[in-house]
């Protein structure tokens, strides 16, 4: 089971770094083909789109914990009424998503406002994100299945393997088509979904030991149970959303569509850095699902402790990073005016990144268990107070103001999150600082120091000297936490791991 987890993250992070590579080379790409315009309607039609995502009620991540319960405890048939129930509950909410998205085509102003009016082809726009919609809902049944029985791997070299694909013809389709640039990053979204769902689908159905899904498996009291799992996590998905979402409404509507862009690019740099935590511990939750399936207590606290120093490790550096050279890097990417505008918007989102990064495993430990509920309730009040401090803070300081209702809803519902946890877990808040953070004080004040040297002695004037000096950063960071975090026994463990992998290949070779 461990060296599974390892390769699924392993191949998180793969996923992870083509996305970055792809972002970095047609993020600016994207942006001059739109323009600072077109491209705040993209950003707003994405939120669109995140937004229906909670017409699935909080089924679909109920699915990774059902199908992970159901396989630890090897129940094919509970297995398959889960995989039936859903499939057919995603077909239907299907259809009504297509709907909706066909009568923002007619009334796009809903959505950005009197300059959308302005915007040629925009309900053809709509249109196709309401058929992408159909095939990723259905999608989200195959994917949870492969999750749960612990397959994060196929679907992410998969995903690599597209993303790649999809760059390629994007910036081709792009150059091709001067001017239409929103039909053709619109009509990408439904081809290259359906080509994942024919894909995963294909893995399931093939794979002997998975049950097949059948209408007769269909069940009134499964749907009942995984609405009743689903809840907790649709509130969930409301304050995510909520938070995620709603900033590119607001800065549209308070301070006008060009101006979206100024948050966007700097947020890119936060989703970033959320996603390499991500990419590391997403297989966790179905992990802990399977722990906690086996009844022993103090296997999944060890577990927890362990797996949250080892994401704090890369998520209590990410900050740091991005605080001395997140300005440069925006500069350098998008250009010296967008880095500039955002610099604020940067530093407030940090903030909450955190917030994030100390509490980066808390809400995974809740939903393995159940106990969810109340933190997700807290995360919805929390997000929807975002909401006013957003447009306030846009009429007063504006683009970052308009960022500061997402760093609130982070370091209180983080924090809120953490203490619920530590409380399921019979741990104190001392206790899990003391075997977390603790331990990562030193590394990240070497870390910071070096960062302030570097900056000092060589300023960055391009990509090779900010990896230069990300790279001696990083690396004293790491040689640190080696010494200084991880304990001896740790240290030999990985040292023979090493030793004796490496002797193997070189006798085989």
């Amino acid at each position: 089971m461990k060296k599974q987890l390892i390769l699924n993250s392993c191949s998180g992070v793969i996923l992870y770094a083509v996305n970055i590579l792809v972002a970095f080379v047609m993020s600016p790409v994207v942006i001059r083909a739109l323009g600072n315009r077109d491209y705040g309607v993209w950003e707003l039609v994405m939120s669109v789109v995140g937004y229906m995502g909670l017409l699935d009620l909080g089924v679909g991540p109920a699915l990774v914990r059902f199908v992970a319960v159901a396989s630890g405890k090897e129940d094919r048939d509970d297995m398959r009424r889960t995989m039936s129930t859903s499939f057919a509950f995603f077909l239907a909410v299907g259809v009504a998503v297509v709907l909706a998205f066909i009568l923002l085509g007619y009334f796009p102003y809903l959505v950005g406002g009197r300059e959308t009016g302005e915007i040629a082809n925009i309900g053809t726009v709509f249109l196709l994100f309401g058929l992408n919609a159909a095939l990723v809902l259905p999608q989200q049944v195959f994917i949870a299945t492969l999750m749960g029985v612990q397959r994060h791997y196929f679907i992410n070299l998969s995903r690599g393997v597209l993303a790649l694909l999809r760059a390629v013809l994007t910036f081709y389709l792009l150059r091709m088509y001067a001017g239409r640039g929103l039909i053709v990053l619109a009509l990408l979204e439904p081809l290259f979904s359906l080509v994942q769902l024919l894909l995963f689908a294909a893995a399931v159905q093939l794979d002997p030991q998975l049950p097949r899904m059948s209408r007769s498996a269909v069940s009134w009291g499964k749907l009942g149970e995984l609405f009743s799992f689903g809840v907790k996590n649709a509130t969930m998905q409301v304050a995510g959303r909520l938070q995620n979402q709603s900033v590119p409404f607001i800065i549209g509507h308070v301070l006008g569509l060009g101006t979206i862009v100024y948050f966007a690019m700097p947020n890119r740099l936060i989703d970033y850095a959320k996603g390499l935590a991500l990419a590391i511990g997403f297989p966790l939750t179905p992990y802990f699902s399977s722990t906690y399936g086996k009844g022993v207590h103090d296997e999944l606290v060890t577990s927890w402790l362990n797996t949250s120093l080892a994401l704090q490790i890369v998520t209590l550096a990410m900050p740091v990073a991005i605080f001395y050279y997140g300005e440069t890097f925006l500069a350098l990417w998008i250009g010296r005016s967008y880095a500039v505008a955002g610099r604020w918007v940067l530093y407030c989102l940090l903030v909450g990144l955190v917030a994030d990064a100390l509490a980066s495993n808390a809400f995974r430990m809740l939903t393995a268990q159940g106990q969810h509920g109340r933190s997700a309730l807290v995360w919805l009040v929390m997000s929807a107070l975002s909401i006013p401090l957003g447009i306030a803070g846009a009429r007063v300081w504006g683009v970052a103001g308009a960022a500061l209702g997402t760093t609130v809803t982070m370091v209180v519902g983080n924090l809120v999150t953490l203490v619920m946890t530590c409380r399921l877990m019979k741990l104190s808040l001392r206790d899990y600082a003391r075997q977390t953070l603790q331990r990562l004080l030193l590394p990240l004040l070497f870390f910071v120091a070096a960062a302030q040297l570097l900056a000092r002695l060589f300023p960055v004037s391009g990509y090779a000297m900010l990896i230069l000096q990300l790279a001696c950063g990083g690396a004293i960071y790491l040689a640190a936490v080696w010494f200084l975090t991880l304990p001896a026994d740790t240290r030999g463990h990985f040292t023979t791991q090493f030793k004796a992998r490496f002797y193997r290949s070189a006798a085989a070779g």
